[in-house]
């Protein structure tokens, strides 16, 4: 049967929105206003993550809240009913409650979607609209603009510069040649700046390694060649930097600008909250590359056989391991209690440090498979061949390797020797169309590490992701990402007629059911005020009366050519 599963108010959801393209919300506030969405999620049938329009949003009864936590370090807030998804024997898509997933490999993202259309330049009068703070200056002057909130003396020193306070801006259309100025400054910049990989990686060297007071920004590292690489990308803009020799051989660059100081702040924040920026999931490819290249060489360390990121920010910890998912890495992340001693002060600081590996390759992690036994031991049937004969083809050590697994001795199977299996069927002239799936698409493993009470309990939320009807019903959520089952909708206030009760089989043995046994329940929620659409003719509702089981109306729906 499909359990119910629901996530709390404060959870995160990595989606798709017309206004922002892709990034972060929280669940509450998606479904209380029913914003529309696209998630991110895999298809059952292919594997293949992309996005699926949202179709509903649902508030739920009030439960206990659990933490699922992964190997990796990834780990979401659920209802301990919450499903998660695996595969079955036969390599079918399965699902899980987390209340029993603990032990069991369970999907992640192995790469998230690109943007469709990535931002290619940053517009700054965008960025900057309504802050009184920042100048734009046009030379052909600035056109419609609202006075009000400026003082009259102010007013005549702008219009005499052909400038205007964004704040006096709104909606105002300005020419492509503006340039902006922090107020009071002389130092302009043009409207646009490309996103190029070198802002990318400058950006991740700010968050790695930077910090920003309001008139600058200050990067500060022993390697000198990395800060003449910032100071070569300021001094294209006639940026005023500084240097500066600090104790045992720290170099430190000063770019002495209100202007950038605000971009940047604006940008990937400040102090403690530094972060990838919340546009930065509507950049191409190769400028989020130089993005993570900039956070490693600022506080990263690199291995021939991974990358690894430090931060005392949890959220940045979170981020990054998207980023990697966004640029096809496999990611661990990781954290510890430092205790740090400070020889001036004779005293011991304790502090949390989190580390995000990034792994390029074949690694242990996300390496590992559900094992398929059903669907290989049909393979190799349709195939012909014998145990012994796989066994030799694939260089495995004896057939009992063979046996094992089609057996199900082990609950998962090495990518790398699903893969072999693979070539050896279709070698042989065998359709071996779902493991191409499994081993190709976007999809990787990890294993459920615990399932913990929280102690909060509390309304949840959940959406639907099921468009025209098809099975998608699923969405990535969760710190670091994780793939998470939507659940069936309610019956809406305002519906008259018979309930239809829906069950699916998702295991691979018959289930008996017999006269009497209880299969269902049926859970009432008081409404505290009437339904503000409610279900009936005004929402062209498809079921309104029904009697007695009914076949799927969709395609009374307008994009099959319906009236609904």
């Amino acid at each position: 049967m499909v359990v119910h599963a629901s996530l709390p108010a404060d959870e995160q959801l990595f989606l798709w929105t017309p206004e922002d393209g892709f990034g972060f919300h929280e669940m509450g506030d998606i479904v209380e206003n029913e914003r529309s969405a696209h998630a991110v999620s895999f298809d059952p049938e292919t594997l293949r993550v992309r996005t699926f329009p949202v179709t509903d949003f649902i508030t739920n009864p009030t439960k206990r809240i659990f933490r699922v936590t992964l190997d990796s370090g990834r780990s979401v807030l659920v209802t301990k009913d919450h499903n998660v998804f695996t595969l079955d024997e036969h390599g079918g898509v399965t699902r899980l409650a987390s209340e029993d997933a603990e032990g069991e490999h369970v999907m992640v993202p192995g790469t998230l979607p690109e943007a469709q259309a990535t931002e290619s330049t940053l517009d700054l009068v965008e960025l900057f609209r309504g802050d009184e703070d920042v100048v734009a200056y046009a030379s052909d002057g600035i056109g419609s603009a609202n006075w009000s909130d400026v003082p009259s003396g102010s007013r005549s020193h702008y219009e005499s510069r052909n400038s205007a306070p964004m704040n006096a801006l709104g909606s105002a259309t300005l020419p492509g040649d503006t340039r902006v100025a922090f107020k009071q400054s002389d130092a302009r910049l043009p409207r646009r700046i490309p996103v190029s990989p070198e802002l990318g990686w400058i950006l991740g060297f700010y968050v790695a390694e930077g910090y920003a007071r309001r008139k600058q920004v200050v990067f500060t590292q022993n390697d000198r060649g990395r800060l003449e690489r910032v100071a070569d990308w300021f001094e294209q803009y006639d940026t005023s930097l500084s240097w500066n020799e600090l104790e045992e051989g720290a170099h430190q660059l000063t770019v002495c600008s209100a202007l950038w100081s605000k971009v940047f702040r604006t940008l990937a924040g400040s102090g403690s909250e530094k972060n990838v920026p919340e546009r930065a999931w509507n950049w191409s490819t190769d400028v989020l590359e130089a993005f993570l290249d900039g956070l490693l060489d600022g506080d990263g360390h690199r291995r021939e056989e991974r990358d690894t990121l430090y931060t005392a920010n949890e959220a940045l910890a979170d981020r990054a391991t998207y980023l990697g998912s966004r640029l096809g890495y496999q990611t661990s992340t990781y954290h510890r209690t430092r205790d740090q001693y400070v020889e001036s002060t004779d005293t011991h600081l304790t502090g949390e440090e989190w580390a995000v590996d990034f792994y390029d390759g074949a690694h242990k992690r996300g390496q590992y498979v559900p094992n398929p036994s059903a669907l290989l031991r049909d393979l190799r049937n349709d195939a012909g061949l014998t145990m012994a004969d796989v066994a030799d083809e694939v260089g495995f050590s004896s057939k009992s390797s063979v046996s094992n697994i089609e057996n199900r001795e082990y609950d998962t199977v090495k990518r790398d020797s699903l893969r072999r299996l693979r070539d050896c069927y279709a070698a042989n002239g065998v359709d071996t169309a779902r493991l191409d799936q499994i081993l190709d698409a976007n999809v990787r493993f990890d294993r459920v590490e615990s399932v913990e009470d929280t102690g909060r309990v509390e309304t949840t939320y959940d959406l639907e992701v099921q468009p025209r009807g098809r099975k998608i019903e699923n969405f990535l959520g969760g710190f670091g990402g994780i793939f998470l089952s939507n659940t069936a909708g309610f019956i809406d206030p305002g519906y008259r007629g018979q309930v239809t009760l829906e069950l699916s089989n998702l295991g691979t043995a018959p289930v008996a059911l017999t006269p009497g046994m209880r299969i269902s329940q049926l859970v009432f929620t008081e409404l505290t005020s009437r339904s503000e659409r409610p279900y009936g003719a005004e929402r062209g509702s498809k079921y309104q009366d029904q009697d007695g089981p009914q076949a799927s109306r969709i395609r009374g729906d307008r994009e099959f050519g319906g009236e609904q």
